[in-house]
């Protein structure tokens, strides 16, 4: 039995995601990775991911790394530390050429990887025929549409919760700093300053996804699946109601996916 891996890897604005995956995908219809580690790349502490590599177990072949990035500096950051830690290991960065799933815009090269990865994954996860709709709850909040042929058709981009947050901080004289990660909704009518932000800004943010998601469903055919994901998304899925499902690595399997595709082109043409 084939125990190779490598690592699939989601480069955000705020955070970066290393997924392990098997090298021969399984039976599922979506592969989810067996181990997950996140990075906080602007503190520049990579002590988590060197734990995870040293428990590891040896391989015969070599990990290779597939790297998904919207953020320059940190997949710099990222490629001089496995030069210097890992130097035996190939590096691939994804492009939208590589994407296993149409891509119905004039420039597919300048949409993020990240929402093109994370439509392969709702594209093997919505209904046959089904249009889909994806949102990914992160440093910006994305709402994109993928078509019931499973084509990436656009979307909105909108600020994230802890942008909207910074913004009231930074740009006015007396609104505090306050957090914007939640294992419940606040409630609606704050009775200080504090609780009157989180309301506007987690509510808003409800707001926000609902009203792209009904406005997106007017211009497409059929009811779409909903997959929420990123940081809160399991609490926004759950106000959104209908088919909303949480997806967690949404991301990072649809990098897995897009690997797998890449690889079985590659042999066919008779690669290594």
């Amino acid at each position: 039995m084939d125990r190779r891996f490598f690592f699939a890897v989601d480069i955000g604005n705020t955070r970066i995601k290393c997924g392990r995956f098997p090298w021969q995908p399984t039976s599922a219809r979506l592969p989810v990775p067996e181990q997950v580690v996140s990075i906080l790349p602007a503190t520049g502490n990579w002590e988590a991911l060197e734990e995870v590599l040293k428990s590891l177990p040896e391989q015969s072949g070599t990990l290779t790394w597939w790297i998904a990035s919207v953020n320059r500096p940190a997949t710099t950051d990222l490629v001089e530390f496995l030069r210097l830690r890992r130097a035996s290991e190939k590096v691939f960065l994804l492009t939208s050429q590589e994407i296993p799933i149409p891509v119905s815009l004039p420039h597919p090269d300048r949409v993020g990887i990240d929402r093109l990865a994370a439509a392969v994954a709702a594209d093997t996860l919505r209904h046959p025929k089904h249009p889909a709709i994806v949102v990914d709850v992160g440093t910006a909040i994305t709402v994109d549409v993928l078509s019931s042929h499973g084509s990436f058709e656009g979307g909105a981009i909108a600020c994230g919760p802890a942008i909207a947050a910074r913004a009231l901080y930074e740009f006015t004289d007396l609104l505090p700093q306050i957090e914007t990660v939640w294992t419940s909704p606040p409630p609606p009518i704050g009775h200080n300053t504090q609780e009157a932000m989180a309301a506007g800004v987690f509510w808003g943010m409800v707001g926000t996804v609902r009203e792209l998601i009904f406005r997106q469903t007017e211009h497409i055919s059929e009811e779409p699946d909903i997959f929420v994901t990123g940081g809160g998304g399991g609490l926004l899925a759950s106000l959104l109601g209908g088919s909303a499902r949480f997806v967690e690595h949404l991301t990072l399997s649809g990098i897995a996916l897009t690997v797998y595709s890449y690889l079985a082109h590659h042999l066919q043409r008779g690669g290594s």
